[in-house]
């Protein structure tokens, strides 16, 4: 595997990093860790199936990450692609498109890993995580690999990023304002209390930047949320979210190396509103059993308005529903079994993006089986689910990492084929520090309806294995090291070429089944606390991509290393945290004119924010944000570039 210089340099830099991990879990007894006015909660639960019936296999906590609330916090961010910047793997592609910013990892684009809010699966959530506001999130839970069955039909194959809700263990309100470069503000209020019947959380978040000069960028967003809990007899315990904002959004113009008519183009969003929200039911019919209904709503109506080349306003609303049914049972002390069913209906009229005219409505239908077993030391689960689409309405259509429009047929009242997925793990206590993985994943994708082959016949359907191993290393006054291993064979993946025919006046691109291989090493790691004052975290993906067209050739389109770092420094009523990320060369041609592939990555994106608090309890904070120190104005996609170095100032208290 190929370590560029400036990567090497980097990642030496970062060794003193390595053999810590996160603020480490403190004992079962103290659930709260206090960083300044800051508060964080640690899980101090037993894992247990029957009370959380959503619970990912324990073998996946090798290529599970977590963004907990106190690094939200110190990170500063504003929305959720800010929040998951410097997660693990990460690597987010943002432009002035109609959606904002993809975040993916592992190359896992085409499609992009799901989301999921508070565990409830979100079919449509790309263009939303510009907007959910990091004010509103508690803790994101990042899954790189496959095999999350509980979560969604394709979370089993493309991993996921699920939202825990916002929660307080008391009354609190949070007041937060901020100011800064761009006319930049932010302010935020969230108010919440717990007891040992329930809890609830609400606040509302307004967002808004001029944006640069004469590119189009200005975008301001209020959104309102709400979540709450409440325990109740027999052992039924609810837990619901609500959700609503309303904004507006002006796409950003295109720069070099553009295609003229990206350049020309002057859009935005007005009004674009989102709305909706999900409700869980855990009924614990006793030690052994438990059901858990989940349902979910989201509407989505951003209003599309083009003045140039050519005016359009669009209605681009969408929405969807989900419910799910989950029962837990123990079949023994040491044995549980776990079969869920779940739908969801997709809905969207009159088309959004790159389908608009094409109306959509589909139906999915998926169920699975997931067996847990403890023999001593030894933790073992497997799992199988199987999905299947009703397709009311559907035409495919998306874009190719090379920028080609992909159209294809329409289908009406058509039944896709289904897809099977199986996945085996093992977690293994070698010692109180040290743990071992190993997961596996395998799972068939038919070709999307209506794609064409080149020579006109029927695709072979793609087969995906996905293999993840590692060791994990973790004591409470060192801190935690993960080293883990991955694997995905995507035999006869389905892929874009460059041929196309015309029918009536349509152009129409074909696929090709073609092997594509990806394999990589990932480390995380976070330390305790160091001397009272410093606590560090650094990570690494490390990655080859290839794809077998003849021969074996590089996947250029995707960065072989991202590697994430940082420290958090405590000295009295000062704090100063410094944040890093290093993304690896690639070549990309979205955008660009004559089709033609550009470099990019190869960047190094530094962030600083300080702060001072005042009183005996330090309540309030004045503190400072400081985002890309170098002034790089790097681009992740062709075009449209980082606005580079940015500064803003802010005050946040605690009542």
């Amino acid at each position: 595997m190929r370590v560029p210089m400036k990567l090497s340099r980097l990642l030496l830099s970062a060794l003193p990093f390595l053999p810590f991990g996160a603020p480490a879990e403190e004992p079962p007894d103290a659930r709260v860790v206090r960083l300044g006015e800051f508060v964080v909660e640690e899980s101090a639960a037993e894992r247990d199936v029957v009370k959380h019936p959503g619970l990912a296999s324990p073998a996946l906590e090798i290529a599970t990450s977590s963004v907990e609330r106190l690094q939200l916090e110190l990170q500063s961010g504003a929305v959720l692609s800010d929040a998951i910047e410097f997660a693990p793997g990460i690597f987010t592609e943002t432009r002035g498109r109609k959606e904002k910013s993809f975040s993916s990892f592992r190359g896992q684009i085409y499609p992009y890993p799901d989301y999921a809010l508070n565990g409830i699966w979100q079919r449509e959530f790309q263009d939303f995580s510009s907007v959910f506001p990091a004010a509103a999130i508690e803790r994101i839970e990042i899954l790189r690999s496959s095999g999350a069955l509980t979560i969604g039909p394709n979370s089993g194959l493309v991993g996921a990023i699920n939202l825990i809700p916002r929660r307080f263990d008391e009354q609190t309100t949070v007041l937060d304002a901020r100011y800064g470069t761009h006319n930049t503000a932010l302010s935020s209020v969230v108010t919440g209390d717990s007891s040992a019947n329930g809890y609830y959380t609400m606040g509302a978040n307004w967002w808004s930047t001029s944006g640069p000069d004469d590119e189009n960028a200005a975008e301001r967003m209020l959104s309102f949320f709400a979540t709450g809990g409440l325990q109740l007899p027999d052992g039924l315990r609810l837990e619901a979210m609500a959700f609503y904002a309303r904004g507006e959004r002006e796409l950003r113009r295109a720069q070099d190396p553009a295609a003229n008519n990206l350049k020309n183009q002057i859009q935005q969003f007005s009004p674009n509103t989102y709305w909706g929200g999900t409700l869980r039911a855990i009924l614990e019919h006793n030690d052994d059993a438990s059901t858990e209904l989940t349902l979910g709503y989201f509407r989505r109506e951003p209003v599309f308005e083009q003045f140039r080349p050519t005016v359009q306003v669009i209605d681009e609303a969408d929405w969807e529903y989900t419910a799910g049914l989950v029962h837990a049972r123990r079949l023994s002390e040491d044995n549980t079994l776990r079969l869920g069913v779940q739908w969801n209906q997709w809905v969207c009229p009159e088309g959004k993006r790159s389908y608009i005219g094409s109306p959509m409505d589909v139906h999915t239908f998926s169920g699975f089986m997931i067996d847990e077993q403890r023999l001593g030391d030894l933790t073992l689960d497997a799992g199988l689910r199987y999905t299947r689409s009703y397709h009311n309405k559907y035409t495919q259509r998306t874009f190719a990492l090379t920028g080609e429009n992909l159209n294809a047929f329409p289908i009406e009242n058509e039944w896709d084929d289904p897809v099977l997925t199986a996945t085996f793990g093992a977690k293994y206590a070698l010692t109180e520090a040290v743990e071992l993985f190993g997961h596996f994943a395998a799972g068939t994708v038919a070709a999307p309806p209506g794609a064409t082959s080149v020579a006109g016949t029927t695709l072979g359907r793609e087969t995906r294995l996905m293999l993840d191993a590692g060791v994990k290393f973790e004591r409470p006054d060192w801190g935690m090291l993960k080293i883990g291993g991955f694997l995905v064979e995507r035999l006869d993946a389905i892929v874009l070429t460059d041929t196309t025919f015309n029918v009536g006046g349509t152009d129409y691109y074909c696929h090709a089944n073609q092997d594509v291989r990806q394999y990589g090493l990932e480390i995380e790691a976070r330390s305790a606390r160091i001397m009272e004052y410093f606590e560090l975290f650094a990570a690494a993906t490390l990655m080859e991509s290839r794809r077998r067209d003849g021969g074996w050739t590089d996947y250029r389109e995707i960065p072989g290393q991202i590697v994430t770092f940082g420290i958090y420094g405590v000295f009295g009523p000062v704090d100063i945290n410094l944040f890093g990320k290093y993304v690896g060369g690639y070549e990309n041609r979205r955008f660009a004119a004559g089709g033609q592939y550009h470099d990019l990555g190869d960047f190094l994106d530094l962030n600083l924010t300080a702060g001072y608090s005042f009183g005996t309890e330090r309540r309030t904070r004045l503190y400072v944000v400081l985002e890309n120190l170098l002034d790089d104005e790097y681009s992740t996609v062709n075009s449209y570039p980082d606005y580079g170095f940015l500064a803003s100032v802010g005050v946040r208290h605690i009542f």
